[in-house]
């Protein structure tokens, strides 16, 4: 069974000019983390409480559905954030698209899940029967 594809377009904290894949890969190369906490320390606090709490999230699901989810994070204030935007009317962050058909903007994580379950019922292959 495919895995659902789920794209998250939200205000991504970056590091030093990085998204938050690129610090886990300087990370990973023993690069001192000490080197970013300042510009972390320049961010409003709501942006932080939300990244936490979307990443939080993001464990969550990757826990619930496992293999049968594919997630991506993608940074509203980048390219394909800005087109991901464009091309779906997102106006408020985070937004979920599920297999680039529906989208919800918000924070209840049982509209995400519902969305979900709604495209791995229809893959299943019972649902093909």
């Amino acid at each position: 069974m495919k895995p659902v594809l789920l794209e998250i377009v939200t205000k991504l904290i970056t590091f030093g000019g990085h998204c938050g894949y690129c610090k886990i890969l300087f990370d990973e190369a023993g690069i001192d983390e000490t080197i970013y906490q300042k510009e972390i320390e320049e961010y409003p606090s709501e942006i932080k409480e939300e990244s936490i709490k979307l990443y939080q999230w993001i464990r969550e699901l990757r826990h619930l559905y496992r293999h049968r989810l594919l997630i991506k994070l993608i940074a509203a204030q980048s390219l394909l954030g800005f087109y991901k935007s464009l091309k779906y009317g997102i106006r408020t962050y985070p937004s979920f698209i599920v297999e680039g058909k529906e989208v919800y903007s918000g924070w209840e994580k049982g509209r995400v899940e519902e969305l979900i379950d709604q495209y791995l019922k229809s893959s299943s292959p019972k649902a093909r029967i």
